[in-house]
């Protein structure tokens, strides 16, 4: 009796937990088809799932855009979403070595704890001092990316939660371990790179996914930080893409297609990784 109950419990949490989950995926069920969907059909049968006539308008009026391929927007997505990742976990995991390692330095109280505030107020407050700094520093609208990088790896734009999963990583790594490889007269670099380094990855893999995600879809910093459309990213792209003179729904659905495909193949090639390195940096010793 109790296990036939348990059963039913179960059949009927699966079948609620498909319903929420479809309700939540209609939206980007919604985009994908609707990419496929003339302009005219998405006015007129606006709530409809699929195309009464399949098209592929929408992506042949996207390949050209702003005078530029669509293929120039997704090489600079690419470029500046894995330099922000790899910038990001770089300093990140170093950062999160050095407290582990010197937990008395001065003033690292202030420096988490700005970390923290950087997470709890909007990142827009941060738009008009970044872009004076970065036109300081003459990065701004270089084609190498730099000042669009660079800002967008500001705790604010999505730093601080990689620092804080290799923070709290660190947190349960036991001191015995790196006081076994000083004796042994390893430098720190060395006790970095061979004794941390091969428990860490991942969590790496969880920060450096967390960073490019966070990097891909990152519009602000790089319509603040362009001259011209030559270093726009899609994400940028897709805010620029509709202005005064009128909305294309068929376009829109089109490149936000584009701009979602990538990151959601690659969350689910990955998602078991993810998994795991929230665990591994969520754990204190």
């Amino acid at each position: 009796m109790v296990e036939s109950r348990n059963k039913k419990e179960v059949v009927f949490n699966y079948i609620l937990l498909t319903i929420i989950a479809l309700i939540m995926l209609y939206p980007f069920f919604w985009m994908f088809f609707g990419s496929f969907k003339s302009n005219s059909e998405i006015i007129n049968n606006q709530l409809s799932l699929f195309p009464q006539k399949w098209t592929i308008e929408g992506y042949k009026n996207i390949s050209i855009i702003g005078g530029n391929s669509i293929f120039l927007y997704f090489r600079n997505s690419i470029i500046v979403a894995i330099s922000i990742a790899v910038i990001t976990v770089l300093f990140s995991s170093l950062g999160g070595y050095v407290l582990y390692r010197c937990p008395k330095l001065p003033f690292i109280g202030f420096i988490e704890k700005s970390f923290m505030i950087s997470m709890m107020y909007p990142a827009v407050l941060l738009l008009i001092p970044l872009y004076v700094i970065v036109v300081k520093m003459g990065l701004y609208g270089t084609n190498n990316f730099s000042g669009i990088i660079l800002a967008s790896c500001t705790g604010a734009w999505g730093a601080a939660l990689p620092y804080f999963l290799f923070r709290q990583f660190f947190a349960s790594v036991p001191y015995s371990l790196t006081e076994a490889g000083t004796i042994d007269g390893a430098n720190e670099w060395q006790i970095f790179s061979k004794l941390i380094f091969p428990s860490m990855r991942p969590v790496i893999t969880t920060a450096f996914l967390i960073a490019f995600l966070t990097g891909w879809g990152n519009w602000l910093p790089v319509l603040m930080l362009s001259k011209d459309m030559s270093t726009y990213t899609l994400a940028a792209m897709l805010v620029n893409l509709n202005s005064d003179l009128g909305v294309d729904l068929s376009m829109t659905a089109a490149l936000s297609t584009i701009v979602t495909l990538p990151v959601v193949i690659v969350f689910l090639l990955t998602q078991n990784r993810v998994m795991d390195g929230i665990a591994a940096g969520s754990v204190k010793g």
